[in-house]
């Protein structure tokens, strides 16, 4: 027990020596913590006008934004537009050829019609009419008529 009350003793010294050198180490790290949140003030205050002038950056770039889209949206209609026509163009072209061509086809035909019915009646007037020969023209003539 003598051992017992000499280790409580010994500590009953110790105890009150390692408060102090506790608390001491306590109050440095308390310092330094001070010292932290100081510089970390001082970080916050210079970024705030770093960070309002990103707030001022982004605000105009969302105005420009606004505008481009306005434009984007102007060119949009304007192909569009662009488009309309081509397609209304094309439509009356391709329109306007079918209908020539028809018209084209027509009158083709008509003259084809008429060529063959003048050649139909000039053989048939050929066919009902005499065939002379007379001394005047040579045959050779004839032929000529003939064709």
């Amino acid at each position: 027990m003598e051992s017992l009350a000499s280790i409580s003793q010994v500590f009953s010294y110790l105890l009150p020596i390692l408060a102090v050198i506790a608390l001491i180490v306590l109050i440095v790290v308390m310092i330094n913590v001070i010292k932290v949140v100081k510089g970390v003030n001082v970080t916050v205050t210079k970024a705030n006008p770093i960070v309002d002038g990103v707030n001022d950056a982004v605000t105009t770039a969302n105005g420009y934004l606004k505008e481009f889209d306005t434009t984007v949206k102007a060119v949009n209609n304007m192909a569009m537009s662009v488009e309309a026509v081509r397609a209304t163009t094309s439509r009356v072209v391709k329109n306007s050829a079918d209908k020539w061509t028809k018209q084209y086809n027509q009158v083709k035909q008509w003259v084809l019609d008429a060529l063959e019915k003048r050649d139909k009646d000039k053989a048939k007037v050929t066919a009902e009419a005499p065939q002379t020969i007379s001394a005047e023209k040579p045959a050779e003539d004839t032929r000529k008529e003939a064709e």
